[in-house]
Order: structure tokens, then C-alpha cells, then sequence
């Protein structure tokens, strides 16, 4: 459905930038060599859980660029607002959460 698509595509995009700002932008993390692991591991874990639910795409570009090489427009809007909203809740998430000096 679309309600389903929208919101896993929020959600793991959300869990996905929550992750890159974590282990990639802090000061707390920084020279640490697990940063890939953790972005690559994520990414995986969502597309495998969300793959059969929207494409797992948690890119405005990707989402996207699949539908108008597929001709088929009809849900384009999901794959912009899903990743731009959970992007955005991430951020303010990050903001909240993160010591003012870590970043």
C-alpha cells in the first residue's frame, strides 16, 4: 500500500542517516574505521526487510530515476517525500541527541 511504502521508506531513511551522522560526523567518532561498516551494514539490513515493500530505494534520486526509466510515474512522489522526510526527522533527531561540541 502506499501508506506501507511511504512509511518504511521514511523510517529506514531515517535510520539510515541516523547511523551516517553517528559513526561519520562526530568528533567523538572521528579516525574510527568501522564508520563503513555500520552505513553499508544498515543499508543492507533495510533494503532486505524493505525490498519487497517499496524497492528500498532511501534516495530522492534513485526513487526517482527507476520510475522514469520504467515509465511509470504513478508513485514517484513517495520516493521524494519519504527519504526527504526521514532525513529531516534524522537530523532534528541528531540535533537533539548529539552534544552541542561533537560536531
Amino acid at each position: 500500500s502506499i501508506l506501507a511504502a511511504l512509511t518504511v521508506e521514511t523510517v529506514f531513511t531515517l535510520a539510515l542517516a541516523l547511523v551516517v551522522l553517528n559513526v561519520a560526523t562526530t568528533k567523538a567518532q572521528e579516525g574510527n574505521s568501522f564508520f563503513g561498516l555500520a552505513i553499508g551494514l544498515t543499508v543492507t539490513a533495510a533494503a532486505k526487510a524493505n525490498a519487497g515493500i517499496s524497492g528500498a530505494c532511501f534516495n530522492p534520486a534513485v526513487g526517482i530515476a527507476l520510475p522514469i526509466l520504467g515509465e511509470h510515474f504513478d508513485d514517484i512522489w513517495i520516493y521524494c517525500v519519504g527519504p526527504l522526510l526521514g532525513g529531516a526527522l534524522a537530523g532534528g533527531l541528531f540535533m537533539l541527541t548529539a552534544k552541542g561540541d561533537e560536531f
